[in-house]
């Protein structure tokens, strides 16, 4: 029996709710991490957002375990969101996690509309020797310009593993546009990336002078070295706990020279009301008090 109009409509219907809710839901989620042969592993910012936001949490844009961040890509906004994350496979000599998070130990937070570099003097031994491995934001397009709205643009620092370091002397700045103020965003081309070698150790944005919006202006690479002759112990891990964990967090705080900037937050996985974190000044830190300093300064 032949099928009427509206038959025919319903069927057509049904298949394409099927197809955006079970394989267009199914590619996005695996179109987000793409990970090759070479080292390389390309990170879509799109609807990555959100989730934990603490150093010591596995954030949706972040590199994976051995690699940092090389480059960045915008397709079509003149660098006024961060579309696309490159990430490579820097540090061959690095005890593999086999999966087990965190990849890096020893991470902390900053703001890149204020605070362009991993390294900060005044927080010299938590800080040096430190790269870009992840971003954060918490809505689903990454934007950074507009004013008021994308003042909290966070990123995370690691430190480097035992035997490497990062060459100061070699640093250089790869802006995201031209001396027209010509952006290179492409939508085929990731343009913005550092050289062979070098990884991301900063990131600013800055006031465009002829629109006075917010754009990404240039990250920062630093070349990875290797001291020859590092006896690497074995790794030891404890078994996995993705339950409860600390909700103690170290970071770098808004102004630098805080050597001792501690962070608290709630933990996504455990909420509690005690531990509120809604009438904190934004949403992802505030500082502890005095005696809340002093009781925790051995962690």
């Amino acid at each position: 029996m032949a099928l009427s109009y509206r038959s025919l409509s319903l069927i057509g219907g049904l298949i394409s709710i099927v197809f955006i809710t079970v394989v267009y839901a199914t590619n996005r989620y695996y179109g987000t991490y793409l990970s090759y042969g070479s080292g390389d592993t390309i990170i879509q910012t799109f609807h990555a957002h959100s989730g934990p936001s603490g150093s010591e949490r596995k954030w949706h844009v972040e590199c994976l375990d051995g690699e940092a961040v090389a480059g960045i890509q915008d397709w079509v906004n003149d660098y006024q969101k961060i579309e696309v994350l490159w990430c490579k496979f820097m540090f061959p000599y690095k005890p593999p996690t086999n999966g087990l998070y965190p990849f890096y130990p020893n991470c902390h937070i900053r703001n890149y509309t204020a605070q362009f570099f991993c390294f900060s003097p005044g927080a010299f031994s938590l800080t040096v020797n430190t790269f870009i491995t992840g971003i954060w934001d918490n809505e689903l397009q990454f934007f950074v310009g507009r004013r008021g709205l994308d003042d909290s643009n966070i990123y995370k620092c690691c430190k480097a593993p035992s035997g490497y370091y990062l060459d100061y002397t070699s640093c250089y700045y790869m802006p995201t546009h031209d001396q027209y103020w010509e952006y290179y965003d492409s939508i085929q081309h990731i343009i913005t990336y550092c050289a062979s070698g070098y990884v991301m150790t900063g990131l600013s944005k800055k006031f465009n002078p002829f629109d006075l919006e917010w754009h990404i202006d240039w990250i920062q690479c630093c070349r990875i070295g290797f001291l020859s002759g590092v006896v690497f112990p074995a790794a030891v891990r404890n078994p996995p706990n993705t339950t409860i964990l600390s909700r103690v967090a170290r970071s770098v705080g808004a102004e630098d020279g805080d050597l001792a900037n501690f962070i608290q937050r709630s933990d996504p996985l455990f909420k509690s009301a005690k531990q509120s974190t809604a009438n904190a000044p934004n949403d992802f830190q505030f500082e502890l008090s005095h005696s809340d300093r002093s009781r925790i300064a051995g962690y």
